[in-house]
């Protein structure tokens, strides 16, 4: 039950960082800025803590094919990422044990660091022409932002989901 409702929870986060995606850029002050959130890659995160990294492991395989697919600029570049940055949230959080706010710092900053991965592969291999002051001004600090905004709603779901998963223990 609990793998069901992961994957229903996933798919429409995917779907949500697609829908903001096709809003970029966005003209403010008239210069163009990115707000790309990463909903499914936080929802990824905050599931090493609460659902166990084995779950979230499996389910960063198989949502970064899915992406990999999807996107289809280069694969294998989502689901190496989301598999790297799972096992260092899983190393993070053996020093920063559940609390709030170290929690919501790492995951934000994975985020970054994340955006921060895709322009340097997209980069290296020329798929990207922006300077990188650019890039971490207009696209990755927005994204961050707006990603902010949104890790209260994902935190939730992710208790959420842990919930799903004690209950089901239980009446089994």
């Amino acid at each position: 039950m609990q793998m069901i409702v992961i994957f229903i929870i996933g798919i429409i986060l995917m779907y949500m960082d697609m829908a903001f995606a096709g809003f970029s850029p966005m003209t403010v002050f008239g210069i163009e800025v990115y707000f790309v959130p990463k909903l499914l890659f936080m929802y990824i995160l905050l599931l090493t803590i609460y659902a166990g990294p084995r779950i979230s492991m499996l389910f960063a395989v198989l949502f970064g094919i899915m992406l990999d697919i999807y996107i289809g600029s280069l694969y294998g570049i989502h689901i190496f990422g989301f598999i790297a940055f799972v096992i260092f949230m899983q190393a993070a959080f053996r020093v920063f044990y559940r609390d709030f706010v170290a929690m919501a710092f790492v995951v934000l900053l994975n985020s970054f660091l994340f955006d921060l991965y895709q322009y340097a592969v997209y980069s290296v291999l020329d798929f990207i022409s922006m300077p990188l002051f650019d890039y971490i001004t207009l696209r990755a600090i927005p994204s961050v932002l707006i990603s902010a905004l949104f890790f209260v709603v994902l935190y939730v779901l992710a208790i959420q989901t842990a919930k799903v998963r004690k209950e089901f223990r239980r009446s089994n």
